[in-house]
């Protein structure tokens, strides 16, 4: 037998719909944005949002257009973000970008409501794709995945965890999207399986945390005992910042001036 299998008791996450806010339509009169308590109950010591990993992209600094293509397809010289790109390379420093080394290149204030559109308002239409990939939308890297787990077991034992996928869009609809077995076998599942994206939920049978990296947002969020997040705030590989229940997570969140 599988050390993680389908599940058909929908009623395990429960507990989970019932405790988080309801959402408002954001074009709604009454809507004024998206927060951690709409995606994790409010039941937790603590809380803290995993940004998803930023890389460098070389092909465009590689393959450059010429002057004239450039002034034809109207495409911006973007040349702070270009240097920067470039000086990563010649210092051998690897591809990968931090949110707060991004956010002091661009003037962005480094606080729990960041996101990434606040990167793209501080510099010039297309500059992004050009010089960077990620961050991945509603799902972690393999070596975030790894962190994380490596984090989680020693908060969690040998009980049985569930995972629970989007159910419209990550999986083809009549498969299963909720599973439930061991932590520490996740890693191997998704693998196995050729999952393209991690699960939506995790959380432990007793309930003493939660995780959600939910679709349309470009990190993790994770509720769970004062010991577990200030092990993830301190992790060397995760960039993470506490939040709050009542910490701002939509793209329409105000940029502090």
């Amino acid at each position: 037998m599988k050390a993680v299998n389908p599940c058909s008791d929908d009623a395990a996450f429960q507990w989970i719909r019932n405790g988080r806010e309801k959402s408002l339509a954001h074009n709604g009169p009454d809507w004024k944005g998206n927060f951690v308590s709409h995606l994790i109950p409010q039941r937790f010591e603590a809380y803290v949002k995993i940004l998803h990993r930023i890389e460098a992209k070389y092909k465009n600094i590689d393959n450059p257009l010429t002057e004239r293509e450039n002034a034809i397809l109207k495409i911006p010289a973007c040349k702070k973000l270009r240097s920067f790109v470039e000086s990563l390379r010649e210092e051998g420093q690897g591809p990968r970008i931090r949110w707060g080394t991004l956010a002091q290149l661009l003037g962005v204030p480094f606080t729990p409501e960041i996101c990434h559109e606040w990167f793209r308002a501080s510099m010039e239409p297309g500059c992004w794709p050009r010089f960077l990939l990620g961050p991945a939308e509603g799902n972690l890297c393999a070596e975030e995945l790894s962190e994380v787990l490596s984090l989680l077991v020693p908060f969690t034992g040998k009980q049985d965890c569930y995972f629970r996928f989007f159910q419209h869009t990550f999986l083809d609809e009549g498969k299963p999207f909720l599973f439930c077995g061991l932590l520490d076998e996740l890693g191997a599942f998704l693998t196995e399986g050729k999952f393209q994206f991690t699960p939506e939920y995790w959380w432990p049978t007793d309930h003493r945390w939660c995780l959600c990296s939910d679709y349309d947002l470009m990190f993790t969020l994770v509720g769970g005992s004062r010991d577990l997040i200030s092990a993830m705030l301190k992790n060397a590989i995760l960039e993470a910042l506490e939040v709050t229940p009542q910490t701002r997570i939509d793209d329409y969140a105000p940029m502090p001036r």
